[in-house]
């Protein structure tokens, strides 16, 4: 204590000086506009630099939940896209007495987010933060907001694998939308975020650019997906079809989150078909 004292009463010239100083600033202040004016426009460019600076962070770090809501609302309009194209899908089939051929409400989309990705090996899978517990079945259609991704092959309660399109196992219906030619959607395993559209036999007025979409022929993706567009194509060899080579639309090694897609009749489909003779 005695030491602060004596601290004190040497620096005290100094003291009395700074304490002078600020009531003659203070003085000036107040008896000249144009100091207060300048003090005034300082304080205001300083704290409009710090709330700019402090905004900035803040809506950083709020990047995440913007991201959460931006995909909750493509997952729900999505959803009524699908819907509404399955409503015109049933418009040409309404008959004379008005009764629709199919469910209007026929699908349901879920979001999930990615949290594996294996896109350099020659069977890919993604695993997923949604499970049986969430209404994820196996057999489900998985779609990027650009395009079609792969089909849920495993699940637990809370998680699931999608058998990518970049696996050499997968074969998905395919067609060229302009022409409406079918065939059979694989990999050859030498390019990432490249796919082979097969069996379009060769008298198909095909080009480069031409967009491929999903076909609709089985019961996990609705008609008219987008999958990607055509970069090569050239004629087989071995038959009377065409081998296409298909650039995807969604870069498969920048995946985030993607959507699942429920077909609801599909099980009652499934059932029917199996009591097909063999």
């Amino acid at each position: 204590m005695n030491q602060i004292i004596q601290f004190f009463i040497r620096t005290r010239n100094f003291f009395v000086f700074l304490l002078l100083f600020l009531c003659a600033i203070g003085l000036v202040f107040r008896s000249n506009y144009y100091p207060q004016s300048a003090y005034i426009n300082s304080a205001n460019a300083l704290s409009g630099k710090l709330y700019a600076f402090s905004n900035y962070w803040a809506q950083y770090f709020s990047l995440k939940s913007q991201n959460e809501a931006l995909t909750e609302e493509n997952r729900s309009l999505r959803d009524q896209v699908l819907q509404m194209q399955e409503q015109l899908r049933q418009t040409k089939g309404v008959d004379s007495l008005g009764f629709t051929t199919t469910d209007s409400l026929k699908y349901k989309v879920l979001k999930a987010n990615v949290i594996n990705n294996s896109f350099r090996l020659q069977k890919n899978y993604l695993t997923i933060d949604k499970g049986s517990k969430d209404g994820v079945k196996q057999d489900m259609g998985v779609l990027s907001p650009r395009g079609v991704v792969g089909i849920i092959e495993n699940t637990s309660d809370h998680f699931a694998t999608v058998q990518s399109v970049l696996n050499s196992r997968s074969a998905l219906n395919a067609m060229v939308k302009r022409t409406q030619h079918f065939g059979s959607l694989h990999w050859n395993t030498k390019e990432v975020n490249k796919v082979q559209l097969l069996e379009v036999p060769n008298i198909a007025p095909i080009q480069n650019g031409d967009t491929i979409v999903t076909g609709g022929m089985s019961n996990i993706f609705p008609k008219g997906i987008p999958i990607g567009k055509i970069v090569h194509f050239e004629k087989s060899k071995f038959d009377n079809t065409f081998i296409i080579d298909v650039w995807l639309f969604t870069d498969m090694s920048n995946l985030d989150y993607v959507y699942l897609i429920e077909n609801k009749d599909k099980d009652t489909i499934s059932a029917l078909e199996k009591q097909n003779p063999k």
